[in-house]
């Protein structure tokens, strides 16, 4: 029997990469208050996609199967969700360039993810 493709694992993930990023981002923000660490670009990135691809691996893992497509999921979903807060919150228009190179950042590392995540079976 074939398993169709769940769009509710893609939700789950995208609610855990928020999470993992909120989570990361304060983590980071009491670093940056209580050390002399200095705030950049590459930090940014690195919480950016180091939660989209945790994710995206613990997606694909759930779903078993087709893993790039439920990071390339993840990713996009996520990308999507920054670009919708981000039109909300900010009056200012996206620099595309920077756009562009978050959607690659969150399709890589998603897509990555879930390939990874889909080689280590459920237990």
């Amino acid at each position: 029997m074939l398993k169709s493709f769940q769009f509710s694992l893609i939700l789950k993930g995208l609610l855990l990469a928020t999470g993992l990023a909120l989570l990361l981002s304060l983590i980071f923000g009491v670093l940056l208050t209580y050390t002399t660490l200095s705030e950049s670009e590459l930090s940014i990135n690195i919480i950016f996609g180091a939660s989209i691809f945790v994710a995206a691996s613990i997606t694909a893992r759930q779903a078993g199967k087709s893993g790039l497509y439920y990071g390339l999921g993840v990713g996009l979903g996520f990308i999507l969700l920054v670009l919708i807060l981000s039109a909300i919150f900010w009056s200012e228009t996206p620099a595309w360039l920077r756009v562009g190179e978050k959607s690659i950042l969150a399709l890589v590392s998603g897509g990555v993810g879930g390939i990874i995540g889909v080689l280590f079976p459920k237990s």
